[in-house]
């Protein structure tokens, strides 16, 4: 009986580290938004946020990519996915 309470136990924290898909898919967004305020010619001149691919698509052309950090993690972890940060852009952002 201990034995399979431990494993209950086990079972629940691995599943309840992963954040669900849609309050990852917001915290990116707040990530990329954030970027868009911060940077006026990119919020003067924004075609769209494609999430999927965590890029921002401004002026003629322009584009700002992030890309999620990634944590060492011990084999089988399944915690959130590391934070999402500007890696470059195509076009000055200023």
């Amino acid at each position: 009986m201990k034995l399979l309470s431990l494993i209950i136990v086990s079972i629940v924290q691995a599943a309840s580290a992963a954040l669900p898909p849609q309050y990852q898919n917001m915290k990116d967004l707040d990530v990329m938004v954030g970027y868009i305020r911060a940077h006026p010619r990119i919020s003067s001149t924004l075609h769209s946020i494609d999430l999927p691919s965590y890029t921002i698509h401004y002026g003629n052309g322009c584009k700002a990519v992030f890309e999620r950090v990634l944590l060492d993690r011990p084999s089988g972890w399944t915690g959130p996915a590391g934070p999402l940060e500007f890696s470059h852009s195509s076009c000055d952002a200023d």
